[in-house]
């Protein structure tokens, strides 16, 4: 295995931890002090990055996701709920953006859609089909200026991020600031619930565990403490809805189900806006 590095708790910067699971051999612990759940040691950022650029989006993934309709739903339902937080449209980043679904759609509706990824094969799906204007490598090759974005959406990237003091210190740079007479930018997050119903019964086997390349098991408790931590001083929770081709009934029960979990903070994600 590559070497591995020792880290302390991006919240509370100390390594007062305790043991949970090991898997892959890799171990993943919970902070003592903001609940926070993480692999220590973990894989070195540059064994990372290199994995990301060269095999994250092989070209049999590339298509499978292009013609999932399950991808397509799920990708407007996160438009929907960005335009309710943020109606008015702008400049819109999306970092991770993959093959670009989400920022052609976003582009259909009228946001002015760029988007950042360091896999290339990603990005050139993304420029070549649906001619988005993206970028391949990290957040802090594009230099963007700051005060440019009124919308960055960060769909499971956070979990991925080895640095997050600097990444979300880039993230605030290029967002607009919150204003007294308008509404300033809007940061989206969603990521794996570190908090769930499903991790806290699999623990080890639920699915999101991958500790290899995610670093952090975020909660609807150590999120928000993260992002306060970054000078984000309004920080809502979001309300995810399980999306569907069918509509039967069994659907609909099984959306009654995951509302009820979102509610109570134990779905299998959660999503924050912050400002």
């Amino acid at each position: 295995m590559s070497t591995l590095e020792h880290i302390n708790c991006p919240i509370c910067e100390r390594d007062e931890t305790e043991f949970l699971f090991d898997k892959e051999s890799l171990s993943v612990v919970i902070c003592k002090r903001c609940r926070l759940r993480y692999v220590n040691p973990r894989i070195s950022r540059k064994a990372l990055e290199e994995d990301y650029i060269e095999t994250y989006y092989p070209p049999d993934k590339v298509d499978r996701i292009h013609s999932d309709s399950m991808e397509w739903l799920q990708m407007a339902e996160r438009l929907t709920e960005l335009e309710k937080q943020h109606p008015s449209k702008g400049r819109l980043l999306d970092v991770g953006c993959g093959i670009g679904t989400f920022l052609h759609l976003a582009r259909e509706q009228g946001w002015h859609s760029r988007g950042i990824d360091p896999s290339k094969s990603g990005t050139t799906f993304a420029r070549e089909v649906h001619e988005l204007d993206v970028q391949c490598g990290d957040l802090f090759d594009a230099s963007f200026p700051t005060a440019h974005f009124d919308a960055i959406t960060l769909y499971h990237v956070l979990e991925h991020i080895p640095e997050l003091d600097s990444f979300l210190g880039e993230i605030r740079r290029i967002l607009k600031p919150s204003g007294d007479e308008k509404k300033g930018g809007t940061l989206v997050i969603e990521v794996p619930n570190g908090g769930s119903l499903q991790s806290r019964v699999q623990k080890a086997d639920w699915p999101y565990v991958h500790p290899r390349d995610h670093l952090y098991y975020f909660s609807a408790q150590s999120l928000p403490k993260l992002l306060r931590k970054h000078g984000f001083r309004t920080v809502t929770l979001g309300k995810p809805k399980r999306v569907s081709p069918s509509t039967g009934a069994s659907f609909m029960l099984r959306r009654m189900a995951s509302a009820t979990l979102v509610r109570f903070h134990l779905s299998t994600v959660i999503r924050v806006y912050a400002s």
